[in-house]
């Protein structure tokens, strides 16, 4: 964990997220993010710490909260939960699916779609994917779901 890395972060709270969370009766709006090139692929493991240490305060939160501090939560904060966030007919969404817990280190992931693009799947590593930095310029229909 990075706390104390700089001035600013060596008083953390552990319990910040879960905190913020319960605020408004529950309704508050608690993101997980980082600046970081190497802790923003782990932002499920950083929401899992976040949740053990609110349930360890008596905050008890549900997985299916924590995981809102790193979709639904974020597009809130930017304004943009009616395009994205959130899996319903309609929004924007890249989506990874887990063969465990997506809060736990042991989980693998099996296949990440990207703007509706298969891109990555553990059983088929021979297949070359288009980049997400390709997806909506070459051949975009026919791979799409």
């Amino acid at each position: 964990d990075w706390w104390g890395f700089k001035h600013e972060a060596f008083d953390m709270v552990w319990e910040n997220a879960a905190i913020i969370d319960q605020a408004k009766s529950g309704t508050g709006c608690a993101i997980i993010h980082s600046d970081s090139a190497v802790g923003i692929q782990r932002l499920n493991q950083e929401a899992a710490k976040a949740m053990a240490a609110g349930n360890r305060a008596g905050l008890n939160i549900p997985a299916a909260r924590a995981i809102q501090w790193i979709t639904l939560n974020p597009a809130k904060g930017l304004g943009i939960d009616d395009k994205t966030g959130s899996l319903e007919v309609g929004k924007m969404a890249d989506i990874v699916i887990w063969d465990g817990n997506p809060f736990s280190v042991y989980t693998k992931t099996e296949k990440v779609f990207v703007d509706g693009v298969l891109l990555y799947d553990k059983d088929d590593l021979a297949t070359p994917k288009a980049t997400d930095f390709e997806l909506g310029i070459i051949n975009s229909e026919e791979d799409r779901l």
